[in-house]
């Protein structure tokens, strides 16, 4: 690839801004954006973890972790069947959104329940990140006809729509019925 080390917006606009080998680019940048998220998820998941609580939120969370870990095994298998090198990029607008759930858990560091409240929010606000980027990043693939990353990506963004469909939502309901006064399901 004659853009890889390079960013996004380094690449030669003049050069066919539509030809398939930008778009190309992009799909690899984008992946190596994902690994960063899934990787910087594994690091701070690593530093809340003995701080929750709950069991029950606490056991979610270490099963989500699981498909974090098959989410990161993923984009390296694609990254294989690309020839590319397994590598991260900074991801500017991953890093805000963690930025902004860190402040957030930080309100009440001294509030185990309102914290607890706040990182299921948190958590739900990664994971519609990541399913816009995965789902995103599939549809992508379909265009520049790589079927089995394609197929690959979109297990990932089900698994992320699952999650938040089947765990935190319910878990949410019941954290806000429990502790909040006049709170109805």
């Amino acid at each position: 690839m004659k853009n890889l080390n390079k960013n996004i917006r380094d690449l030669p606009q003049e050069d066919h801004p539509h030809s398939e080998s930008v778009l190309e680019d992009f799909f690899i940048h984008s992946l190596k954006e994902m690994y960063y998220t899934e990787c910087e998820i594994d690091k701070e998941f690593a530093l809340i973890t003995n701080q929750i609580i709950s069991l029950n939120l606490k056991k979610i969370l270490e099963n989500h972790y699981a498909i974090l870990l098959k989410h990161k095994i993923r984009l390296e298998k694609i990254f294989r069947l690309k020839d590319e090198i397994i590598d991260v990029k900074n991801c500017v607008t991953f890093n805000a959104l963690l930025s902004e759930g860190k402040k957030q858990l930080a309100v009440f560091t001294n509030d185990p329940v309102n914290w607890e409240i706040a990182l299921i929010l948190v958590a739900q606000k990664l994971a519609h990140y990541k399913i816009a980027s995965y789902g995103g990043l599939a549809h992508l693939a379909i265009k520049l006809n790589y079927h089995k990353a394609a197929t690959l990506l979109a297990v990932s963004a089900q698994e992320e729509e699952e999650f938040i469909a089947n765990h935190l939502n319910r878990i949410f309901d019941a954290f806000l019925a429990s502790h909040v006064e006049g709170y109805k399901n």
